[in-house]
Order: structure tokens, then sequence, then C-alpha cells
């Protein structure tokens, strides 16, 4: 499948092994790349007072990792933008730097006041799925694989997580969306797990951040 756009919804570092790595991939293979309460943490532009204890010492080993060159590239990044008449927000369309989750239908009814295109693409939660707000006004939320999108709908879209799923699938995730077909088809591709487990060992990341790549949670 030739595809024209490749976005990244957030979250770069934070959690890995590898952020340079992470960071000097996504420049040279994404067009367009949102920065996460993670990015935006490892460079004191978020509070991470908030953050569990192993995500925040995943973080603070994450700032003395960083190059000065990947950590001037995160400062630069949005955390919500407008393209093509789609809204892209890494937690939602809602006060995008409050980082705000879309759980459920009463998060989704909320949000979907927050945009003004057909769709709106995050991630945040790690969670895939779609929300569905119907010319009634009736929100659906399906995990289907590939969904058929409605004309007279508006749609809130989670692709998931590469490096974090937390569905129970450990398998990385993320969507494709066809706007000559109106789909979105919802995508699993297995990685090595256990190598990045190891490297995350050697860097003295916590055990919690290693074993739950294991579960997907």
């Amino acid at each position: 499948m030739d595809i024209d756009t490749r976005i990244f919804i957030g979250d770069i570092v934070g959690y890995g092994a590898s952020p340079n790595e992470s960071i000097e991939i996504l420049q040279s293979s994404a067009d367009v790349i949102l920065g996460g309460n993670h990015d935006f943490a490892a460079v004191d532009m978020t509070d991470i007072s908030y953050f569990n204890p192993h995500a925040k010492e995943a973080i603070l080993w994450t700032i003395d990792t960083l190059t000065s060159g990947n950590k001037d590239f995160l400062k630069k990044l949005t955390a919500s933008m407008v393209i093509d008449n789609i809204t892209l927000a890494h937690s939602s369309p809602k006060e995008p730097l409050m980082w705000h989750y879309i759980l459920n239908i009463f998060d989704a009814m909320e949000n979907f006041e927050y945009f003004n295109t057909p769709l709106c693409f995050i991630g945040h939660s790690h969670l895939p799925g779609v929300f569905e707000k119907d010319a009634d006004g009736r929100i659906n939320i399906s995990k289907d694989n590939i969904i058929q999108l409605n004309d007279n709908s508006n749609y809130i879209i989670n692709d998931g997580s590469v490096g974090q799923p937390r569905d129970g699938n450990p398998d990385a995730s993320f969507v494709i969306y066809d706007s000559t077909k109106m789909t979105i088809e919802f995508k699993r591709v297995p990685y090595d797990i256990s190598a990045t487990q190891e490297k995350m060992r050697r860097e003295g990341l916590p055990d919690y951040l290693i074993e739950r790549l294991s579960y997907g949670r």
C-alpha cells in the first residue's frame, strides 16, 4: 500500500531506552510529528509531579540521555494541529496541553465540541479504538479492525501505541486512514520485545516498565 503521509501523534521518548534513536528515525521517516506529555516533560515543558514513580524515573533518565540537539527538536513540537481538514492531538482536542484522556463516551461527547473537522486522531491512552458521533448526536464505540466511515458522522480515532500498547496485545498498534475508500484500518505488528526489554534492563530503567511490554499493559 502506498502511504502519502506518515503522522506521529506524540510521545517519542519517556519510556524506552532509545530516545535519541527514536527521534532520529522519526525525523527521517515521518511527515508530521506531534509532541506528547512525555516529550514535553523531557524538556521541562510540562510538570512531571503527576507522573507515577516509574514514569518519573524514566523521564529523569531520558533527560540525562537526550542530546542537546534532540532536546531542541522536542522543544519545537506542538501538541495539536489541523492538517488537510483533519484534527490531530496527542491527548485531546479540548485543552491539548492539559493532557486529558478520552476513555469513554462521556469524555468523547465533551471533546466532539472542540474540533470542527470530520476526523480527530489522538493517542495518549495507548488504547486503540474509535468514537463515532452520528448525525443524531449519538456516540458509538468501535474496536473493529476495519471501520467504514460515514459522511454524516464525526470521529475521534485513537491509534493505540507503537511501543507501549495497553489493550492486552503487545504488538505495535497504528492505523491507516484511506481517504479514498473512507476507511480506518487498525494494524498490529509484532516486534522484538525481548531485545527492547534487555536494553532497558542494561540502562537501569524500572522493572515495571520493562515487564509490562510482554503483556501489552
